[in-house]
């Protein structure tokens, strides 16, 4: 039960990276037309920081545990 727990959370925190990066995609695109609103503003920075602390998260993961 404990490795299905798992992988259910592995594809969930799969597909949420997946669909960020295409939210941030759309943000990036917008950003070029148009000033975006302060929502579009904010999430723009947020899925920044998300992924910055995914990656250092992932490298803390890796080198010291």
């Amino acid at each position: 039960m404990a490795i299905f727990a798992e992988t259910l959370r592995t594809i969930s925190t799969v597909i949420l990276i997946i669909s960020s990066a295409i939210y941030l995609l759309h943000l990036e695109k917008a950003k070029k037309q148009q000033k975006l609103s302060t929502v579009d503003f904010i999430m723009y920075i947020i899925i920044q920081v998300a992924y910055c602390l995914c990656a250092i998260s992932l490298l803390i993961f890796v080198f010291i545990l």
